[in-house]
């Protein structure tokens, strides 16, 4: 399938961002713009790149984890069950809580690509001001993941509270005309 310019112009712009050494890239796009596969193409160049070895994946709904792992399988032509052999995993923010040590080792063990789907789900610039699934993403993703890309259709939360991995700065207070 031919890629959308934005769509494109968006994995040059994130691929010279990594290259760079800034580890977290944000895509602003409407929803059914096509998110899922500009991400799977970015996943795909990386691992052909061998700039990554695994790639996980997290959303809000099972319905959008499953759309993800087939869009992964389809695009990389890897598995995406998390079995062995496999090259990543699709998973829900659910299931941030219920990790284990082990999953968590893979972090330390491989070069991790992490997708969020979604992320205006996961609020926090530290552990103080975190919800449950944002908590989860600084403690055991933040410093650790070899790249991430989040994703989401609306900048911004209902409660105002700082979305996961990002970065705010205050606009310029404006002057006015003189």
């Amino acid at each position: 399938m031919k890629l959308r310019l934005w769509q494109a112009e968006c994995i040059n712009l994130a691929l010279t961002q990594y290259q760079s050494g800034d580890s977290h890239f944000l895509a602003l796009a409407t929803p059914g713009a096509g998110k899922t596969l500009m991400a799977s193409e970015l996943a795909d160049q990386l691992l052909k790149n061998n700039m990554v070895d695994l790639i996980i994946c997290f959303s809000p709904s099972s319905i959008v984890s499953q759309d993800f792992k087939e869009s992964l399988q389809l695009k990389t032509n890897e598995r995406f069950d998390g079995l062995i052999g496999a090259k990543g995993r699709a998973l829900t923010y659910q299931s941030l809580q219920y990790l284990d040590v082990h999953f968590w080792q893979l972090f330390e063990r491989y070069r991790v690509f992490v997708i969020f789907d979604e992320i205006h789900h996961c609020a926090g610039s530290n552990i103080d001001n975190a919800n449950a699934w944002g908590e989860q993403i600084i403690l055991n993703i933040q410093n650790k993941a070899q790249y991430t890309l989040a994703l989401t259709g609306t900048p911004w939360r209902s409660d105002a509270a700082p979305i996961v991995l990002s970065s705010y700065q205050q606009p310029n207070a404006y002057s006015g005309a003189s």
